[in-house]
């Protein structure tokens, strides 16, 4: 049997995100949900680069005095993901802030939030 480490259960969440909003993004015509299925695609991504740097057991990335050069590398938690999550946080915020804004812009212009219509010019 597979043993359901934290690290196993956070890449099924990770993994569960992705497929909620990819679906989402694939397979609903409301703008809106649109935006919030990408956003759970962001997330799921997100916390795949976070679990990848969890080491069971691991101490801080930081080589403190005193510490052990040879048992340090095996036991630091990864930095590399979350210093990446930090700046895809950034950027997704602003992108979805400028999706939100044009979302806006196309609700005013042709009355609907199904991308359906919109794509085909439809005024309601």
């Amino acid at each position: 049997m597979i043993e359901l480490t934290l690290q196993t259960l956070s890449f099924l969440a990770a993994a569960l995100l992705v497929i909620i909003g990819m679906a989402g993004m694939l397979y609903l015509d409301n703008l809106i949900k649109k935006l919030i299925a990408f956003t759970l695609l962001s997330d799921g991504v997100n916390l795949a680069l976070v679990s990848l740097g969890y080491v069971q057991g691991g101490i801080v990335p930081i080589l403190e005095p005193g510490a052990s050069l040879s048992d340090f590398p095996n036991e630091a938690a990864l930095i590399f993901g979350p210093g990446i999550v930090l700046t895809n946080i950034v950027i997704g915020v602003s992108t979805t802030a400028i999706l939100a804004a044009l979302i806006v812009i196309l609700y005013k212009r042709y009355g609907t939030l199904k991308a359906s219509k919109v794509l085909k010019g439809e005024h309601e």
